[in-house]
Order: C-alpha cells, then structure tokens, then sequence
C-alpha cells in the first residue's frame, strides 16, 4: 500500500525539528522503509545545495541502496549527476562524462528504484515548455512526486554543467555563472527527470528538473532546453519521501529561496 506524500513530509519535518542532523537515518528500520520501491530518497536539501554546501558526504555505493535512478551533484559540485540503470555518471564542465565509482561522495541527489506506472508516447515537441506541459498529463496526484525516463533521439539538446568549486563556496546561483554550455543536435539518450509538489518547499525543486545522457554515455548534462520528433516518456510515481541530511553547515544564505533556483535551474 502506498503512504501519502504528505504523512512523510511531516514525518521528515519532524527529523529536522527535532534532531537537526543526519544521525536520524542511523535507525535501521528508517533506512529499511526509505529502500522500498514507493519511496524517493533524498541527500541533503536545495536549500542547503543553494547557499553553497557541496561538501559530499554520501558514497554512491550507500545511494545506490536507496535507488537505481536518479538526479544530482558531486562533491565540491563537480559535474552533473545522472544515475540510470543502476550506474552513475558524472557530466563534467569540460564535456567529458565519466562513470563514477561507489567510493566517490555526494552532497545532494535524489533517487529511487524505478517503478513503470504508466507510458506515453510523445509527438512532435518544440521546447523544453512543451514537454513539461505533456509531461502534466501524466500527473494524476499532485501531492506525489513523479521520476521520469524519456527515451528518444533528440532535435536539439541543450545542457549544461558547473565546474569544480573551491572553498570558501560561492552560493550557488554565482557558482553557475561559469557554467559550461553543450548545444547537441541529432542525439540519441535519456532525460531523467523529477518532479516534485508545489508543497516540497525549501527541500527540493518545485516542478521538474531533468538531467541527460546519451546512450553512448559520451554527452550529457542538466537540462536547459530540447526538441524532438517523437520519444517514450516512463513515469514512476513515488508517493513516499525519506531524506537524511548533510552533517556540513553552509557558510553562505539565501534569502530568496524562488530566485535563486530560477537562476539555477534555467
């Protein structure tokens, strides 16, 4: 039986209050509910991602006990995380895309063990806004977060990836100022993607955020803008929610929360 999304919130809400640390996933049988296929396991929070936390502290080889796709960043935001398949890969600032192994550490990622609910094949789209608006189709219960696989060849990709950051951190919507920008044509991949409730707050992404990996895993990044002909959109509905949180402290803030993911994300 699935749990509604907005028990687990609170639940998660109540670690934050209460404990205000990481030490909460050290209860087995937390880690043991946050495994099920039902539930997207989360890293850190953006909010702690946005003022300029990149220090990993989850091994891939850990995340993948909660998930076999998924979404994120490296330590020191070393690149563009795309999980798919069970196997993780790093998009860096130079192109290059490298797989990672399980010892390599994370400051923030969203993950979970993709579970088909439901398909569509997608028609002839033009922009990254019209995906997300026949990817809305596909959202029957707007209190649940949805993972998304989209399989095609691609018109045009366009991604992008941060370099390396080096301490003190800069908040993240400086760090993107020197991000590195692909424009890709005529590419066969992946977009996976997330989306998250209007309720999720300061702890992920509001909507969708969507990362890309060709299938020859030689390109990718996050996703800026895209068109294609046709493609098969996978949808996973994931009505639980389990995160733990970073043992690091952010040295720098965010006031406005909104503005700066705008910035980020686009």
């Amino acid at each position: 039986m699935k749990i509604k999304i907005t028990a687990i919130v609170l639940s998660v809400l109540g670690i934050v209050t209460l404990a205000g640390c990481a030490a909460a996933t050290t209860n087995t049988s937390s880690e043991a509910a946050a495994a099920k296929e039902e539930t997207l396991f989360q890293a850190s929070t953006i909010n702690s991602l946005l003022a300029g936390n990149y220090d990993g502290f989850m091994t891939f080889g850990e995340l993948k006990q909660h998930g076999d796709v998924g979404i994120g960043t490296f330590d020191a935001l070393d690149g563009e995380l795309v999980m798919i398949d069970n196997t993780v890969y790093k998009v860096k600032a130079s192109g290059a895309v490298e797989e990672v192994p399980d010892t390599d550490t994370t400051p923030f990622a969203a993950v979970t063990y993709f579970d088909e609910d439901a398909t569509k094949s997608l028609g002839p789209t033009a922009s990254l806004e019209a995906l997300e608006q026949e990817l809305d189709k596909m959202i029957t219960d707007p209190k649940a977060f949805y993972v998304f696989r989209i399989d095609g060849t691609f018109n045009t990709i366009k991604a992008r990836s941060v370099p390396s950051q080096t301490k003190p951190y800069p908040v993240l919507s400086e760090a993107v100022k020197n991000q590195s920008i692909f424009d890709y044509q005529k590419i066969s991949g992946t977009l996976v993607g997330l989306w998250c409730p209007e309720d999720i707050g300061g702890l992920n992404v509001k909507g969708y955020h969507f990362h890309f990996i060709a299938d020859d895993r030689s390109k990718g990044g996050h996703l800026l803008d895209v068109s294609f002909d046709s493609a098969a959109a996978f949808v996973d509905q994931t009505d639980g929610f389990f995160m733990t949180l970073s043992p690091s402290t952010p040295e720098g803030t965010v006031t406005d929360a909104d503005s700066a993911i705008d910035a980020v994300e686009k």
